[in-house]
């Protein structure tokens, strides 16, 4: 499959470089957070050091230490501090008491580690065997379907931050859910999420859910079961560049309310993935979205190396009574370039535990709105395939508008040249793209 058209020019704002970067300025006061001799939670010692620490700070975790949060971490109202991670850093190893604080609104915020304020500097270690987020996630993923369903497993990071600059944060097998960004203005480096397992599925270990705009992330690697980010409208003015992903979701946008856009993805390697460039508009929603690229991507063994659709569905939600179907996101002026790379071998993961699969392009997209039309003809109009390289689920033309493809060169599994799949939903043939097995044509 090859395709190629021009592209319209997309200009993404600079970031804004007003970040606390305390090797900027000179001595700054120090201060090094404690561990606790006299029983196993550090949590107490960390917001006691923080507070005394106070504004223009610097607090460091020591090295060669491990320091447990036995209790989820809050930091409100932070000002002008660098944390610094020389050591590593423990949730619990104890399933059933996380579940335990999990399930008390009183203990849980949310999210295991929160930081809240303006202009914070999170510094991890370049030492590979120091500074360590550890969520022993390994404990839960045995746990298969159940696990996937436990509504006790924790999410790991809030970062409702101003200006965050976080820089080569580490994070070893997450339990589910990583980086929940908020606030504006991050700035985050070279980060690694290792959920690698080597016992049951890492269900749901997504990297970023990103809804800080005006947002750079620079170098980004993960291994894991889910997406390695996640952007969707109000955010706008979001780049991030230079990822390699290995196992899981794609590099999403999603669209379920509201209006948002300029999002640019760029020098990607996905491979041993599910989904490479990814789209999913919420069905029975609408949403506006537009400014939107994916380039230079290098796909290897990926089931849907492209995958746009607008009726997504929630497998563990499902669809809300009374939600008219017939709504989806309008999407205007997305790009596709410079894309290369094989679909896999399978077009499941170890997610799929259902029938269909939740991923399955025919099972989750179409059947909820053709109810009418047979399954036979689902297949007909679906023709999910490892032949495929790319699927475009639109609603119709109105709803997808300014879809521009450049150098797009993908093959099937077998060498062969990828095919494509263009379908319009709820009956509708013509969405200002016709595409027909090894051909596309822009409206």
């Amino acid at each position: 499959m090859k395709l190629s058209a021009p592209i319209l020019g997309l200009i993404f704002p600079r970031i804004v470089s007003a970040y606390w970067l305390p090797e900027l300025l000179g001595e700054v006061k120090t201060c090094v957070v404690p561990k606790n001799e006299t029983g196993t939670d550090d949590t107490p010692n960390v917001v006691r050091t923080t507070a005394e620490c106070g504004e223009h700070t610097r607090v460091i975790f020591e090295k060669d230490l491990t320091y447990n949060l036995w209790t989820p971490l809050q930091l409100k109202s932070l000002s002008n501090v660098e944390f610094v991670f020389n050591g590593n850093v423990s949730l619990p190893d104890n399933v059933s008491y996380v579940e335990s604080v999990v399930a008390d609104a009183n203990l849980y915020p949310g999210r295991w580690i929160n930081f809240q304020g303006t202009n914070v500097t999170l510094t991890g270690s370049e030492d590979p065997k120091q500074g360590w987020f550890i969520g022993n996630g390994e404990l839960w993923w045995p746990g298969g379907a159940a696990n996937s369903a436990n509504k006790g497993r924790p999410h790991f990071f809030s970062l409702k931050v101003d200006y965050l600059r976080a820089r080569h944060l580490k994070v070893w097998k997450p339990v589910a859910w990583v980086f929940s960004m908020g606030g504006s203005h991050v700035w985050m480096t070279d980060t690694l999420i290792d959920a690698r397992s080597e016992d049951g599925f890492p269900f749901n270990t997504d990297g970023v859910d990103m809804s800080a705009s005006n947002s750079l992330i620079d170098g980004f690697t993960i291994y894991n079961g889910d997406d390695l980010i996640n952007v969707s409208p109000p955010t706008t003015n979001v780049t991030v560049r230079n990822m390699y992903s290995s196992g899981g979701h794609g590099i999403a946008v999603s669209c379920a309310s509201g209006a948002g856009g300029n999002y640019l993805f760029e020098n990607a390697v996905v491979e041993d993935s599910l989904i490479g460039a990814r789209f999913k508009g919420a069905l029975g929603t609408t949403c506006d979205l537009s400014n939107v690229a994916w380039r230079n991507f290098t796909i290897r063994n990926t089931s849907y190396p492209i995958h746009f659709i607008e009726n997504y569905v929630d497998q563990e939600k499902g669809l809300p009574p009374g939600h008219n179907v017939s709504l989806a996101a309008y999407a205007t002026n997305f790009t596709w370039e410079n894309f290369v790379g094989q679909t896999g071998q399978s077009l499941k993961d170890g997610s799929c535990i259902s029938d269909p699969c939740w991923s399955s392009t025919l099972g989750k997209s179409l059947f909820p709105i053709l109810l009418h039309v047979s399954l036979r003809k689902l297949i007909v109009i679906a023709g999910e395939s490892t032949d495929k390289g790319m699927y475009l689920l639109c609603a119709d033309g109105e709803h997808c508008k300014d879809f521009h493809f450049s150098n797009i060169d993908l093959k099937a599994y077998d060498g062969k040249p990828a095919e494509m799949e263009c379908t319009g939903l709820n009956g509708v043939s013509g969405m200002g793209i016709a595409c027909t097995n090894n051909t596309i044509a822009l409206a």
